[in-house]
């Protein structure tokens, strides 16, 4: 990427001790470990440009667009849901409460 990069989160994927993160940025994530290594080829790809994204205990990411929200496996960053919204909002932080 040339240019100015938007981080969204940097997600500790679980089962791995620490050790390999989801890096999450403009509208794609990359799974490293702490060194920089690439673990996983896949590329976790959204629908369109999140203005936030968090990580839910459900091993679930969650990105906010501007006109859905996105729920994507963290394991594999395939597609689990999407709720289409009509009010566009940029939030300041993202985040799961109470299980919800």
């Amino acid at each position: 990427i040339q240019g100015t990069v938007r981080p969204h989160a940097i997600i500790i994927l679980p089962n791995t001790s620490g050790m390999e993160l989801l890096l999450t940025y403009e509208d794609e994530g990359i799974y490293i470990d702490i060194y920089g290594h690439f673990t996983k080829e896949t590329v976790l790809q959204w629908g369109e440009m999140p203005a936030s994204v968090a990580y839910l205990q459900s091993n679930q990411v969650m990105g906010w667009g501007e006109k859905a929200i996105e729920l994507r496996s963290v394991e594999t960053g395939n597609l689990e849901g999407v709720f289409m919204h009509k009010k566009a909002q940029k939030l300041k932080f993202l985040c799961e409460r109470n299980d919800k």
